[in-house]
């Protein structure tokens, strides 16, 4: 098996002393035991994480889409990841909430796409998935060509600024989302109820799926406690790994932090390097923190 962790790193300083502490025998071993390979990504400002470049790369695909991944539905439409945010206004700014925080219920989640299906119908040639409560996927087949925009898991959790599409047309889908949820009854009921309304969208991860598949298996529990900022929770998510799917014969792991995604694989080794490989513990924070 070919397994593939996002989010295994983070730049934070806080994750960073987590990562340091945790007991992690297993992804020790398994490092002990494979090679390092190939790496893709190049900093922690790119628009797509790491992991959607490496995806890219071994499904021999031209651009990182986790929209067309999620989707799959071949090259005929262009897809774009929608998820539903919450936009905080603090003394610094501007924040994005993490979808996860809405905590959107699966029924939630129908009403506010029928709403919002009134600013991309499907009599204009839309076409509307949903993927999970907040990842929800718009599908076209001539209007998201040539836009880009970054993905929500770079945005997350963070302030909006770095992160706004450049397109105007972009910007003008994401404004007139916004005027169509201000104050709407949706909003107001979830607001009655002590929770986070829902007053933007943000709109990603574009691209057609026309890649083969890719043999590998996508394990993402750590992706949304460090989204949310949950260090106690994507510690235990890295225990769970640990005990579990790391436990298994792997064939190729592929590590992925906000910079880069690593991979490490079966090759044969030389006399010399497996005899240092018995006696040499691999430095698993090390090898973490160069994500």
């Amino acid at each position: 098996m070919h397994l593939m962790i996002p989010h295994a790193s983070a730049l934070d300083e806080a994750a960073r002393h987590a990562f340091g502490t945790l007991p992690l025998p297993n992804l020790a071993a398994q490092l002990n035991r494979l090679t390092p390979a190939e790496t893709w990504g190049s900093d922690e400002l790119s628009p797509q994480p790491p992991h959607h470049i490496a995806l890219a790369a071994l499904r021999q695909q031209a651009e990182p889409s986790a929209a067309a991944w999620a989707v799959d539905a071949g090259p005929e439409l262009a897809w774009a990841l929608m998820s539903p945010v919450h936009l905080a206004v603090g003394s610094d700014g501007v924040d994005v909430l993490p979808p996860a925080a809405l905590r959107l219920s699966e029924s939630d989640a129908a009403r506010f796409t029928a709403l919002l299906r009134e600013l991309w119908p499907e009599s204009e040639g839309w076409q509307w998935r949903l993927l999970d409560a907040t990842h929800w996927a718009i599908g076209h087949t001539t209007a998201l060509d040539d836009l880009r925009a970054a993905s929500i898991e770079r945005a997350a959790g963070r302030p909006i600024e770095p992160w706004l599409p450049q397109n105007r047309v972009l910007r003008r889908w994401q404004n007139e989302a916004q005027m169509l949820l201000h104050e709407h009854a949706l909003n107001l009921e979830r607001e009655a109820r002590g929770e986070h309304p829902v007053n933007s969208v943000w709109i990603g991860d574009i691209g057609r799926s026309n890649g083969k598949a890719a043999d590998v298996t996508v394990d993402a529990r750590l992706t949304e406690p460090l989204l949310n900022g949950d260090l106690a929770a994507w510690a235990e998510a890295w225990q769970r790994l640990d005990a579990g799917p790391l436990a298994q014969p792997l064939t190729s792991l592929t590590l992925c932090g906000e910079r880069f995604a690593r991979r490490f694989t079966t090759r044969p080794l030389s006399f010399i390097d497996r005899l240092k490989r018995r006696w040499q513990t691999p430095d698993v924070s090390a090898v973490l923190e160069a994500l």
